[in-house]
């Protein structure tokens, strides 16, 4: 599973960029940066705020992803 490329797919898909992505989901922007750069993995939590902004299930979101 490859968070990174699941975000990077959505955020190209639905025009977005971090900063937008992040207020989106209702995460702090430094939280976000520290996902994309392999310095924290997302929690559940997380998982399904990033999903719900981009509209998709989790399943779906980390699909994206493999």
């Amino acid at each position: 599973m490859d968070i990174n490329k699941s975000i990077d797919y959505f955020l190209y898909e639905l025009s977005l960029n971090q900063s937008q992505l992040a207020v989106e989901a209702d995460l702090d922007l430094a939280t976000l940066s520290l996902i994309r750069n392999n310095h924290r993995s997302p929690s559940m939590k997380t998982l399904t705020k990033l999903a719900s902004a981009c509209e998709v299930k989790v399943s779906e979101f980390i699909a994206v992803g493999e």
